[in-house]
C-alpha cells in the first residue's frame, strides 16, 4: 500500500537530514550517493502514482540545497 503525502514528506525530511550528515561526516563520495539513492529509490518506490512529482521535487529541491545538481549528481561535488 503506498505511503500517505504525510509520511513521504516525513520520509523525505529524514533523507535530507541524512544527507546532510554525510556531507558533514565527510563520508566518501561513492557511499554517500549509494546510501542517498537507495533512501530516494526507495521512498519513490513507495509513493503512489499521483505523488511521484511531488517526490521528484522534493528529491532535486534536496539536492539543489547543497548545492548539488539533480540532473547529474554524480558528478558533482556536495557542498560543505
Amino acid at each position: 500500500m503506498p505511503k500517505t503525502r504525510a509520511e513521504l514528506d516525513g520520509m523525505l525530511d529524514e533523507l535530507q537530514r541524512d544527507l546532510t550528515m554525510l556531507i558533514l561526516d565527510q563520508v566518501d563520495h561513492e557511499d554517500l550517493w549509494v546510501v542517498f539513492a537507495g533512501q530516494a529509490d526507495h521512498i519513490s518506490a513507495v509513493a503512489a502514482a499521483e505523488d511521484q512529482e511531488h517526490v521528484r521535487t522534493r528529491i532535486d529541491a534536496i539536492l539543489r540545497a547543497h548545492g548539488i545538481d539533480p540532473q547529474q549528481p554524480a558528478a558533482s561535488s556536495p557542498a560543505s
